[in-house]
């Protein structure tokens, strides 16, 4: 994820009625409904279901070693995302952008989410990539300070010092979360909040090492690229931990660190942000993931204390049940709570950072494997009083998203 100061556009046109603004909604959905069920129906007629991933990735290749000969080292990916995000008793809201959201922003229109192309290489002993990205995702989240890099996904290079030891320079991906930016990497499309204020992308150096086929980890060290903690001088740092004692059982642990004090400043802010999930899939069709995240950070209280150490939480609980290799079911439960307001700000109103909790269920079909349709619904509650929904009239949202993408 980039950097950026979210920017709510207002629109100066006369609020709809409510009557008006659900038949325009439900007039969205029947619309993208038929354009979604329209591709679904010419992928099941067209490509068989049984073989169809066979014959994708086979002339994917084919092609591949026609263009680059021998270079089969090297590999190339297109991914394009739409989506369509309603939002309930939206006459309410004067802004057309859902608060907390890392992609699938723009509430009430059909939208594309991301087109994006990836390059890599990866030999022996040396490997890179270069991932570059349009639409309304990295146009939300990118930074007046920062906009050289909001269309750069990743751009990086690295070399094999020793056997299972590796260097990595240039802008790379965070390790940190479970949760991907990009929505086909993930069971449900949109993020949770906690994602949201996850650390993101690293501008720097990794060293990795694979200590044996069950337990992996490393370090980064460079210049944070994220919503929460904006660009500055200072470096910041990252350990990740992988431990995979089972093929179906995983433990991560991931931290960041650093002074995320502007350069000249007197007080120092070091903050400690430590991110723990574990996959385990118990049987066939039963995917589990739950996520913690905790952190603190010092000289961060609310006034009139502000030189107290300022705390967060966060998590998720995600359960998922596949019936066969073309649809799946996802329920979550999520939660965030920044007390003290040092990552997402304090509500003036009631002295009080973020908090919410929040319930999300989505249906998935895949007519072949590297393409997928979802639908999915999204309840999101604040903190009593804090009001972050629909223009800071609710502490409530509810939210209906279809979404559809390719990657090949």
């Amino acid at each position: 994820m980039q950097s950026g100061n979210i920017v709510f556009q207002l629109d100066d046109g006369k609020i709809q009625s409510f009557t008006s603004e659900r038949h325009r909604m439900k007039s969205n959905i029947h619309i993208i409904l038929i354009l979604l069920f329209s591709a679904v129906l010419i992928c099941t007629v067209f490509v068989s279901p049984v073989n169809s991933q066979e014959i994708s990735d086979s002339t994917i290749e084919v092609l591949r070693k026609k263009i680059l000969g021998k270079q089969n080292q090297f590999s190339y990916h297109v991914y394009v995302d739409t989506y369509f995000a309603g939002t309930f008793n939206s006459t309410r809201d004067t802004s057309d952008i859902i608060p907390f959201s890392v992609n699938s922003p723009t509430s009430n229109q059909i939208r594309l989410n991301l087109a994006a192309l990836e390059f890599s290489c990866n030999a022996e002993k040396y490997r890179g990539t270069v991932a570059i990205q349009f639409g309304d995702a990295p146009n939300l989240l990118s930074s007046p300070s920062s906009e050289w890099i909001n269309n750069i996904r990743q751009a990086n290079f690295g070399i094999r010092i020793v056997e299972n030891l590796w260097l990595d320079v240039g802008y790379m991906i965070s390790v940190v979360g479970y949760e991907s930016a990009w929505a086909i990497l993930n069971q449900i499309s949109f993020l949770t909040v906690g994602g949201y204020f996850e650390p993101g992308n690293v501008l720097g150096v990794k060293l990795s090492y694979q200590f044996s086929e069950k337990f992996s980890g490393g370090v980064m060290m460079g210049d944070p690229f994220s919503i929460a903690y904006s660009h500055n001088t200072h470096l910041a740092g990252t350990i990740f931990l992988s431990y995979q004692p089972l093929p179906n059982f995983s433990i991560n642990y991931n931290n960041f660190f650093g002074n995320q004090a502007m350069r000249g400043a007197k007080i120092k802010n070091n903050i400690l942000y430590n991110n723990f999930y574990v996959t385990w899939n118990p049987g066939k069709h039963v995917e589990l993931v739950g996520e913690l995240d905790f952190g603190s950070q010092t000289n961060s209280g609310i006034p009139p204390d502000t030189t107290t150490i300022a705390s967060m939480f966060s998590g998720f609980l995600q359960i998922g049940y596949r019936f066969n290799d073309h649809f799946s079911v996802t329920t979550r439960y999520d939660f965030f709570n920044d007390p003290d307001g040092f990552l997402s700000g304090v509500n003036e109103q009631i002295q009080r950072g973020l908090g919410t909790n929040g319930f999300s269920g989505s249906i998935e079909y895949k007519p072949i494997q590297i393409c997928y349709f979802r639908l999915a619904y999204r309840y999101l509650a604040s903190h009593p009083g804090t009001k972050e929904f629909y223009s800071k009239t609710s502490d409530q949202m509810q939210a209906l998203y279809i979404s559809a993408g390719i990657r090949f």
